[in-house]
């Protein structure tokens, strides 16, 4: 028989209560209690684990869409900022476009211009070098041999013939001798004469310059020395091949300084007015020839007279 244990529970009042209870009841409250309590206590630490966990991927959660929030931000702010580069860039292409129309019509008009200019200068050159007998360098077609077909002309060929001519143009006033060799006046001319020294009838192949000695001597075009030397009666002499078969001679002369080979440009100095040779005086003999013929040196002289009068600077010769 179960032993009886009694709860006895006295109120304020002095009344009591009695719960009869036996041993074994009293051992499976206090087991359920028990059990109770460990359950309960591995229930609150579970909720408490997951509730921190919980909180945790909370706050990377809330971290992530903060980044997420800073990140669609920056890229709104990269696309407007692209946008605004593209708008820049196309607003950059309309300029140069505008720009390159504008630079190539100012260059279509001073083209035009230039080619009106060279115009009217090739055809003065043209006139002068007419007026005077000077005789411009034909332009050799080494192609003209064993070729044919149809003629057929080329785009904007007055164009391209007229820079042709001017060019060509050039390059003959560049390597014809022009201008005087030095500063003093025509003491004899080109032609028949009185030989000074027996005064028999000759041909003067030159014409004479009167000066002192060391007086400077120049170049009248562009060329190549073709000889430096003691020549006989010319005395101390140079001869300047030109091309093109003209070439210019200088004798009389108290000292050359150039030599064979050297190359030449107009106005360089080449030496000093002397007396070598068979001379009556100091004075330099300056002579002109075309294919070894002898031309009056007078025309070239004037033709440097025009040139520099009427011509630009880049067909206007020194001295």
């Amino acid at each position: 028989m179960d032993e009886q244990l009694h709860i006895i529970i006295a109120g304020d009042r002095g009344k009591v209560f009695k719960l009869p209870c036996s041993k074994k009841k009293l051992c499976i409250v206090i087991t359920t209690s028990i059990v109770a309590l460990l359950v309960l206590t591995v229930t609150s630490i579970c909720s408490f684990s997951l509730y921190t966990k919980n909180r945790k991927i909370s706050n990377q959660i809330a971290g992530l869409q903060e980044k997420l929030q800073t990140s669609a931000e920056l890229l709104a702010k990269h696309n407007k900022m692209t946008e605004k580069e593209r708008q820049k860039v196309a607003l950059l292409e309309q300029k140069s476009a505008r720009l390159e129309t504008a630079v190539q019509d100012e260059k279509e008009s001073l083209l035009t211009a230039a080619v009106d200019e060279l115009n009217k200068k090739s055809q003065l050159i043209e006139k002068i070098f007419g007026n005077i007998g000077i005789k411009l360098p034909k332009d050799k077609n080494n192609n003209a041999k064993h070729s044919g077909g149809p003629f057929i002309q080329p785009p904007e060929m007055a164009r391209d013939e007229l820079l042709f001519k001017a060019d060509k143009y050039l390059k003959a006033i560049r390597y014809l001798p022009l201008g005087r060799p030095v500063e003093g006046p025509i003491s004899s001319g080109f032609g028949k004469r009185s030989d000074p020294l027996n005064n028999r009838s000759a041909f003067h192949t030159g014409i004479d310059f009167r000066g002192d000695k060391g007086d400077k001597i120049y170049a009248t075009a562009d060329g190549v020395v073709a000889n430096a030397f003691r020549n006989g009666g010319y005395g101390n002499y140079v001869l300047i091949d030109h091309g093109n078969g003209y070439t210019s001679a200088y004798a009389h002369m108290k000292k050359y300084l150039v030599h064979k080979g050297d190359r030449i440009k107009r106005g360089q100095l080449i030496g000093l007015i002397g007396n070598t040779g068979r001379s009556t005086g100091s004075h330099l003999h300056y002579e002109i020839a075309l294919n070894g013929v002898p031309i009056n040196p007078y025309k070239f002289l004037k033709a440097a007279k025009f040139a520099k009068k009427s011509a630009s600077s880049d067909v206007s010769v020194k001295r």
